[in-house]
């Protein structure tokens, strides 16, 4: 096909299928150019709510032939595939949660001479099994294979935030399809990560299209949870007074623990918040009723684990609160950018504290331990480790730190000459008050830190008084630090130790139980 005939039907799908006038950017429009032209591999990194997923889906629609797509979340490919069928794009998803005679009826329709379906999603872990290589060899052989696309591809490298050793296998499927352009895309990659994504899925004459990731329409700002009464005082005052007056706004709470997400959307219902939880704890149904409640406007605040965010396609969320911080700040910079997809002004805001800092360490620590688990060799280990470090050292940076945010971002991700935002974080709008609040917050986690009941030593969060240094946090050997560290200590104790704080510190840190407490004497004494 001509490059002029590809433009025209380029230009047609864009109106007429996916109902657009215009490209988001000049640079997704050349991304999609270069892939429509299949002569290449490509990598895609663009910010959410950019258009990655039109990079693909376009040329998949305009190309005759099925386009394979990778995607780690089976409720991220849920909700691709419901998109694409609501525009009359064929769409099926390969998983393990599919009945026999769905699985049956997908996999006879790509034995057609003339398969029906244009767009394929398969999890990493479909993806290594023998039986979709010889699907993939079959539609190969017939030439049906338009593209194979790996979305979020940060999950290939040590170097990611999400790395999943089943992304390492899919460069073996190569073998089956060598001459079928491969598309890697992500939102969240730093210079080292996209040499090893490039890498490790073996793209060969690689095109590259990188956009900044300032996105100009997200405001950033951080605040010190210390007791739950306060932070309630910024929603009730601020948040609701906005979701008023703003048509469309809709609000997200992610939350790590799912046992606090029924308390904090019942306190933010006690303060005219209308709020449901959604979390791993509730029946199917009562999901599916959650979010389509949240997902057709009819409930404006869903208090969510991260699971949820990651698999929901809604453009217009206003707000993106983390009542806790995430392991790393490339996570944190692609959950907040839930917020804002169809461009529109949108608020992103972390709480933080000092349990929470220790909790993240924790957490580190945890994961370094399992890391000597893995059948993965010592270099991969200790860079994958070397990338858990650094990462939390910059969220914890981010969260401590007088700065503007989206600076921040920007050198993480290595964007070094990134002006101040001057008006889109609480920094550049406030310095001084900012500069005030963070020494503030310094003064008062110390001392939270040295009055702290609970020896931290314990939980890996570090001994009272002491700061990162003490552990080796910000050293080249902290790797061997804590090998040593872990191998005197008893897993199994720190395991049951770690449970017993899930279910009574972390609610005793929010003073969850007393708010409920109250309540419920309260409202006693009203009846009587």
């Amino acid at each position: 096909m001509k490059v002029a005939e590809l433009e025209a039907q380029r230009n047609q799908v864009l109106r007429e299928v996916f109902g657009h006038q215009k490209f988001k950017s000049s640079l997704q429009k050349k991304a999609i150019n270069c892939i429509l032209l299949r002569k290449t591999d490509v990598y895609v990194s663009l910010p959410t709510g950019a258009g990655k997923s039109l990079c693909y889906q376009l040329p998949a629609v305009v190309h005759m032939g099925i386009t394979v797509v990778v995607s780690p979340l089976i409720a991220l490919i849920t909700d691709q595939v419901a998109a694409l069928r609501a525009k009359g794009i064929p769409s099926e998803s390969l998983n393990s949660k599919l009945t026999a005679s769905e699985r049956t009826r997908i996999i006879e329709d790509l034995r057609n001479k003339v398969p029906t379906i244009k767009l394929l999603y398969i999890t990493p872990e479909a993806a290594a099994t023998d039986n979709m290589r010889r699907i993939l060899s079959s539609l190969h052989k017939r030439m049906l294979l338009s593209y194979f696309v790996v979305d979020e591809a940060h999950c290939v490298t040590h170097w990611g935030h999400d790395f999943r050793p089943d992304y390492l296998r899919l460069s073996a499927l190569r073998d089956v399809c060598p001459d079928v352009p491969w598309i890697a895309l992500t939102a969240t990659a730093n210079a080292k990560a996209q040499e090893d994504i490039i890498s490790q899925l073996k793209l060969k004459h690689v095109e590259t299209f990188k956009a900044s990731t300032f996105r100009g329409n997200l405001y950033y700002d951080r605040h010190l949870a210390e007791f739950i009464l306060r932070c309630l005082k910024v929603p009730k005052n601020k948040t609701s007074d906005v979701m008023k007056t703003e048509k469309g706004s809709r609000k997200m709470v992610d939350n790590k623990r799912s046992c606090c997400l029924t308390v904090l959307a019942h306190m933010l219902s006690m303060v005219h918040i209308q709020c449901l939880a959604y979390h791993a704890g509730l029946s199917n149904k009562l999901r599916d009723d959650v979010q389509n409640k949240w997902m057709k406007n009819e409930v404006p605040v869903i208090a969510a684990t991260i699971a949820f965010g990651m698999g929901i396609d809604k453009p217009d969320v206003r707000f993106v609160v983390h009542w806790t911080c995430p392991q790393n700040l490339a996570a944190y910079y692609q959950e907040s950018g839930r917020a804002g997809r169809d461009g529109q002004r949108s608020y992103c805001r972390i709480y933080y504290s000092q349990p929470d800092k220790e909790f993240l360490y924790f957490l580190v620590r945890r994961d370094l331990a399992l890391l000597k688990g893995k059948k993965i060799s010592e270099t991969a280990r200790k860079e994958q480790a070397k990338a858990m470090q650094h990462g939390l050292e910059k969220m914890v940076e981010y969260a401590e730190m007088a700065q503007c945010r989206h600076v921040c971002f920007a050198k993480y991700f290595g964007e070094d000459d990134l002006p101040p935002c001057r008006m889109h974080c609480d920094f550049c709008k406030d310095p001084k008050g900012t500069i005030a609040r963070a020494a503030c917050s310094s003064t008062k986690m110390m001392k939270a830190s040295k009055a702290n009941p609970e020896n931290g030593e314990l939980y890996g969060g570090g001994k009272r008084g002491r700061d990162d240094d003490d552990y080796g946090c910000n050293s080249s050997d902290a790797w061997e630090r804590l090998e040593r560290e872990e191998a005197v200590r008893m897993r199994d104790v720190v395991q049951s130790e770690f449970a017993k704080r899930r279910k009574v510190s972390a609610f005793r840190r929010f003073s969850c139980f007393y708010w409920i407490r109250v309540f419920v004497v309260d409202r006693r004494k009203t009846r009587t």
